[in-house]
């Protein structure tokens, strides 16, 4: 059993960056808040001041604030197409961070459609609609929502990349591929699109994947999930040099997590199988067992080493051990079964 990871998990792609800028000195911003607060309670039926006083908020990531500010602005008129926008864009923002639900993601939606009602930020309504429907996996309207988007503005790189997904999850390879590469015109450092490359590519068998794979460490040495997908296309091509380098990368960059012990679990069957070191590959299962003593693949694997090795004692441990994780573990059984009734034959 070795594991591909094809995406990154994720909740939405894009960010309410786009509507934000950090760059304002802390003092100056609680300044603004002064005076346009001050100017609401001078005149407190004044929508735009709401607003005005939620883009500060926003800027600063304070994002509850912001949607109290903009909610009151959407009582006092709720024909303004921005306020729609924005308040979208907040309980989009919330929806990231796990502070909102399905309900609060409809609604969202819903003031995306209203903004583009009343033509206000309808490129970017169109996108971030169509990354809602992306995760409620409603894809082919995803789809209308990002092409429309893009009819408004074809330089928008996000746009195509969550165009990309959609396709990837409709199996539409050719227009998956496609969508990356012109994400990656638009951005060349665009790191997540490399790695979908590689991932395309790899799914068609296609060792191009590893050439996007480089593309994607080099602007980011830190992602482990390129590094471990590059090394399962390097030991699909018999180059076990080079998927063990990628592998070792994944567990220099340290996280006893799921992609580290698969990492592990793949580089003891590879000196199993392919290269026949069972020695090798013992320590890197017991290496595994170490993080993720329940890891009952691992540890049969470790049984069939030991056998191959002649160790029965050892070998009869972790079969006993493999089946107390996992008692319907057939496999186990039977070379369990196999190696007393053969060990009983020499006694």
């Amino acid at each position: 059993m070795k594991l591909f990871y094809f995406l990154i998990s994720f909740l939405f792609f894009s960010c309410i960056n786009e509507t934000s800028d950090t760059s304002i000195p802390e003092t100056q911003d609680n300044h603004s808040i002064i005076v346009v607060s001050n100017q609401i309670e001078e005149d407190i039926t004044n929508d735009s001041l709401y607003v005005e006083r939620a883009k500060i908020n926003i800027q600063k990531f304070r994002f509850e604030e912001a949607l109290k500010d903009l909610e009151k602005a959407h009582l006092l008129d709720s024909t303004k197409g921005h306020t729609h926008y924005l308040i979208a864009d907040v309980l989009l923002e919330l929806a990231k961070q796990g502070k909102g639900n399905k309900e609060s993601v409809h609604l969202s939606l819903n003031h995306f459609q209203f903004a583009i009602l009343y033509g206000s930020d309808s490129s970017l309504s169109f996108q971030k609609g169509g990354e809602i429907l992306l995760y409620l996996e409603k894809y082919e309207q995803s789809i209308e929502l990002l092409l429309q988007s893009l009819s408004l503005d074809r330089n928008n790189f996000t746009t195509y990349n969550l165009l990309g997904y959609c396709y990837v999850e409709l199996n539409d390879i050719e227009n998956a591929i496609s969508c990356f590469k012109q994400s990656i015109g638009i951005k060349s450092d665009d790191e997540e699109a490399y790695l979908q490359l590689g991932n395309l590519y790899y799914s068609k068998k296609d060792s191009t994947a590893i050439k996007y794979y480089k593309n994607a460490v080099s602007i980011n040495p830190t992602n482990r999930i390129a590094y471990y997908n590059m090394a399962m296309v390097y030991e699909d091509l018999n180059d076990f040099s080079k998927s063990q380098d990628a592998y070792y990368k994944v567990l220099d960059l340290k996280m006893d997590d799921k992609l580290h012990i698969d990492a592990l679990y793949n580089l003891g069957v590879m000196f199993q199988e392919n290269l026949e070191d069972p020695k090798n590959a013992i320590d890197y299962y017991l290496e595994l067992k170490r993080i993720n003593p329940n890891h009952y693949l691992g540890i049969f694997q470790m049984a069939v080493c030991y056998q191959k090795l002649g160790d029965v004692m050892h070998a009869e441990q972790y079969f006993r051990d493999c089946l107390n994780i996992n008692p319907e573990y057939k496999i186990a059984k039977e070379r369990l079964e196999q190696l007393l009734s053969d060990n009983e034959k020499y006694k």
